[in-house]
């Protein structure tokens, strides 16, 4: 189906929208609400398609051809949430997002314990190429290539950002646990 998304675009850019944002729309909601919050998430994902509607109104067929659209529509993601981070740096205001994010296992799966906010939250703690190559490649499954692509590096780099990631979630979740276990085992002796 997605094979022949392209040609369609091309030809018939209206008709074919639907199926773009059918095609994609869960995927840049993901992206954008693990890079934010929820609410701002969904605004971000509206607004990635509507620039992506106006890009594709002035594109000519061949470099809608072109286009890789899984990245195309990550990297206009990904800046849209930039965008938003230097908005609110700029209205000085702070956000408190309470929860919890386990990174386990060895394939360097994330696994979400107590929902979408507390990965947020966790993610928020990596540094911005860091959260960006993580969410790209273990929420949203872009492969290395594309979030390479994406985040505008080599694939080497991009696994770098990944692995120090990964790592750095690790050693959270780790360091958050014991906490809680030195809490609970205080708790007990009262």
């Amino acid at each position: 189906m997605t094979d022949q998304l392209l040609p369609r675009l091309a030809e018939q850019l209206d008709d074919a929208f639907p199926e773009l944002v059918d095609t994609y729309g869960s995927m840049v909601l993901t992206l954008a609400v693990r890079l934010t919050d929820s609410s701002t998430g969904e605004d971000i994902a509206q607004e990635v398609f509507l620039r992506a509607y106006r890009a594709l109104r002035n594109y000519d067929s061949a470099q809608i051809g072109r286009l890789n659209m899984k990245p195309w529509l990550a990297t206009i993601t990904r800046n849209l949430v930039r965008n938003e981070y230097r908005r609110r740096e700029r209205k000085r205001t702070v956000e408190l997002v309470q929860g919890q994010l386990v990174a386990a296992e060895a394939d360097n799966a994330i696994d979400v314990i107590d929902g979408s906010d507390s990965v947020t939250a966790m993610l928020a703690t990596l540094p911005d190429d860091q959260r960006d190559a993580v969410v790209l490649r273990h929420v949203v499954g872009l492969s290395m290539r594309d979030v390479a692509l994406t985040l505008s590096c080599p694939v080497g780099t991009a696994k770098s950002h990944v692995s120090r990631g990964i790592g750095r979630l690790r050693n959270e979740t780790v360091e958050h646990q014991h906490a809680e276990e030195a809490g609970s085992i205080e708790g007990d002796a009262r």
